[in-house]
């Protein structure tokens, strides 16, 4: 059972991994922004997903049930219960009636391999599974090491389960600092570790994000996977925070998609650097109607300056970009379209403090390159159950450590350069390989590519790309490098150019770097 902060869980030196005036604030809970809505608006279109339409009123009622179905089985506040599922209605039911009843959904990764999925369930002590009979089945080698005491099913237990309870819920009131939801890393740089986000976390998240960016008339077509943070809190919850409505898909198709925005008509997507490629790239788009979107959003990876020019030059709309990760529950930077400049990824949001630190922690002049720290409502409460990995990123004096390598102007506007594991040191030259993708990118043959560091005997590290073609291109290693010399220092040059079918980036866009170490 998780409540609230565990000791183990303070910061060096006594401070709560939140703010300290958490403690004082009233009670409160993530469903509260149905709530909100519910009284002002509640015919209003929620969500719609694959034909369906939720009122905010129907989402009421459903979360309600769930919450009931929850305390049927002595499912109590503080347990842990692990959704294994696509976006769609069933996950956000199942995540807010979690919320109503102090439930804490574990939201796991739906592409994560049976192995993986043991490892983020077990590790969350759930009592209580939900999932699709199709990923029941691909997790049946692994089904008794997942520790849960009951599996629900899509298309048949959990809607059973929904029938069966009624739509009155008293909604339970927490304190701020008590843990809400799971969501374990991507994994990206090593074994996922389970952060522990808060009810003030998500709420203030989620609320801050929607007052930069949506309308209560506004219709968000969420793009991105509501597994990740990034889709549910940003997305969802936050177009809930503004009354507006959210479109959910399944999982992203280009042409779908388009087609999507051609019907549905939203105002607003939001999603990562991937898939506006994809889209850019899909024959389809050139007679597709995009008039009704004003503002694209994308996160989870910089987006490259030529896919930036494209939506603004050939689809008329404004670009928006923000920064964070699921420490920070997740966005800590970010502005409205108006306000974006090219390359930055935004100010900080709400009440989030920045600073550029060295090697030594000391805080850098103005458009001094080095790492990121943030703190301030958006810093988690940690990483659950392993207080020595939580203690080397959250640190003295309220602050978290992103590990990503950035600079800032006299504006408060963030840079991102490169995340520090993935500098590569040439001979003791550093090349951040957002520098050499920005240009690989600019080339007409190449979809996607990724740079890596390869080990040398004589210069320890020296770049390496990984290269994704457009559809009939053709293209050399000896090309590529040639095409770089003029642009770039020697030493950034790949000394090694791999072409594959598709680049290797997680669900939410990120690079999955690892694997091509």
């Amino acid at each position: 059972m998780i409540s609230h902060l565990s000791p183990s869980f303070k910061r060096p030196g006594g401070i709560s991994n939140l703010n300290e005036t958490a403690k004082d604030l009233p009670g409160m809970n993530i469903a509260e922004l149905i709530g909100n809505q519910v009284r002002i608006r509640p015919e209003h279109p929620a969500v719609e997903f694959e034909g369906r339409v939720y009122s905010y009123a129907a989402i009421d009622r459903l979360t309600n049930q769930f919450a009931l179905y929850l305390n049927s089985k002595d499912v109590n506040a503080g347990d842990v219960i692990a959704l294994v599922l696509e976006s769609g209605p069933e996950l956000l039911i199942a995540t807010l009636g979690s919320f109503k009843a102090g439930v804490i959904p574990n939201v796991v990764n739906a592409m994560l391999r049976p192995e993986e999925v043991q490892t983020v369930v077990s590790d969350s002590e759930a009592v209580l599974l939900i999932t699709s009979p199709e990923r029941e089945a691909a997790i049946k080698s692994v089904r008794m090491q997942l520790g849960v005491k009951e599996v629900l099913l899509t298309g048949s237990t959990f809607e059973a389960a929904l029938e069966g309870a009624s739509d009155r819920f008293e909604m339970s009131s927490m304190r701020p600092d008590t843990v809400a939801c799971l969501l374990y890393t991507s994994g990206t740089t090593g074994q996922p570790k389970g952060v522990m986000l808060t009810h003030l976390n998500i709420i203030d998240n989620a609320t801050q994000f929607a007052r930069v960016h949506f309308g209560s008339e506004d219709r968000v077509l969420v793009a991105a996977p509501l597994f990740h943070c990034w889709g549910l809190i940003n997305g969802v919850l936050g177009i809930f925070a503004a009354g507006g409505t959210a479109i959910v898909v399944r999982r992203f198709k280009a042409e779908p998609i388009l087609e999507l925005i051609e019907s549905a008509r939203p105002t607003q997507f939001l999603g990562v650097p991937a898939m506006v490629n994809h889209l850019s790239r899909s024959p389809a788009v050139t007679a597709c109607d995009l008039s009704s979107l004003k503002i694209v959003h994308s996160a989870a990876a910089p987006m490259p300056g030529e896919l930036i020019d494209t939506l603004q030059r050939d689809w008329k709309v404004g670009y928006a970009e923000s920064y964070g990760l699921t420490e920070v529950s997740p966005v800590i930077t970010t502005t409205p379209a108006n306000q974006t400049r090219a390359g930055s990824c935004g100010r900080a949001m709400g009440d989030t403090e920045l600073k550029v630190v060295d090697n030594d922690g000391r805080s850098l002049p103005v458009g001094g390159v080095g790492e990121l720290w943030a703190r301030g409502t958006a810093v988690s409460a940690g990483y659950f159950k392993k207080p020595e990995a939580t203690a080397e990123v959250f640190v003295a004096g309220g602050w978290f450590r992103t590990g990503d390598v950035v600079r800032m102007d006299e504006q408060g506007y963030v840079y991102i350069v490169d995340r520090i594991k993935d500098m590569i040191n040439v001979g003791g030259e550093k090349v951040y390989p957002r520098d050499v993708e920005e240009v690989l990118f600019r080339h007409p043959s190449i979809a996607d590519a990724l740079v890596v560091g390869k080990a040398d005997p004589v210069l320890g590290e020296v770049p390496r790309a990984v290269i994704a073609l457009k559809p009939g291109s053709k293209l050399s290693g000896e090309e590529v490098i040639a095409y770089l010399r003029p642009k770039l220092a020697s030493f950034k040059i790949p000394r090694e150019v791999q072409f594959v079918d598709a680049v290797p980036r997680s669900a939410s866009g990120k690079a999955l770097r690892r694997i091509l170490r």
